[in-house]
């Protein structure tokens, strides 16, 4: 039945291949979004940690200074890129996990561990 093993081969690479391809898109599409305390500045950056957008509230320009808002946006840009790195983990994550087949969940008679009163019968 080597045709059937080829056959199986060729089905678990046709599956790899897709799940791939899921994972590269899944990955190309993520975004983060990351807020201040005082909800005054928001950022979001995409899949390779580049800002897609930055919002300030008027008054954020009153109330900080140049370089205090500089340094905000710079602490905000950060976090949501460490968002996207978890993001990242867990998309890996999950496709990394093995799937069980029969094999693995089948209970195997002779593996079990005897308990008193166990007869061979």
């Amino acid at each position: 039945m080597m045709a059937d093993r080829w056959s199986a081969m060729l089905d678990e690479l046709s599956r790899q291949r897709s799940e791939l391809t899921r994972v590269g898109e899944a990955m190309a599409g993520l975004t983060a979004h990351a807020v201040s305390i005082d909800r005054l500045v928001s950022v979001t950056v995409d899949a390779r940690g580049m800002l897609l957008d930055l919002t300030i509230d008027p008054r954020a320009m009153r109330r900080l200074r140049a370089e205090q808002l500089s340094a905000q946006i710079t602490t905000l840009v950060a976090e949501a890129d460490q968002r996207l790195h978890d993001q990242r983990n867990q998309i890996y994550t999950a496709a990394v996990q093995p799937t069980p087949d029969y094999s693995d969940v089948r209970v195997d008679a002779s593996a079990q561990p005897r308990r008193p009163g166990d007869t061979d019968g």
